[in-house]
């Protein structure tokens, strides 16, 4: 144990809490924008459900990197791994969710030639 944590956190329900907790507030910034016409209303629902799922990866991957480095039932390098391990799960997941809701990458480029 490298740290002492308390007693193992859930998983599931941080995760949940988290992407709770990340749609309310990234809908009122994205609504905050909406209304100052920043952005269409589409965007503003894209940006907060892609918000919403980043919090709960985030704190899911977050509690789980905790409950590695306090387990008792594992050595130092072993915690240390699995919380790195836990840690490079969530980077991967948010460039992924990035990458995938990012404009440019989804939509094909159009070219139009004239014959």
């Amino acid at each position: 144990m490298i740290a002492n944590t308390g007693t193992p956190r859930s998983i599931t329900g941080h995760a949940i809490s988290g992407g709770l907790i990340a749609f309310m507030l990234s809908g009122a910034y994205a609504y905050a924008k909406y209304k100052r016409k920043e952005i269409s209303k589409q965007e503003a629902i894209v940006d907060t459900l892609k918000a919403s799922v980043e919090g709960g990866v985030i704190t899911a991957c977050g509690i789980a990197a905790a409950n590695a480095l306090g387990s008792n039932t594992k050595s130092t390098a072993q915690g240390i791994i699995e919380a790195s391990a836990f840690v490079g799960i969530g980077l991967a997941s948010v460039y992924g969710i990035q990458t995938l809701t990012n404009k440019s990458c989804c939509s094909a480029p159009k070219f139009l030639t004239k014959d």
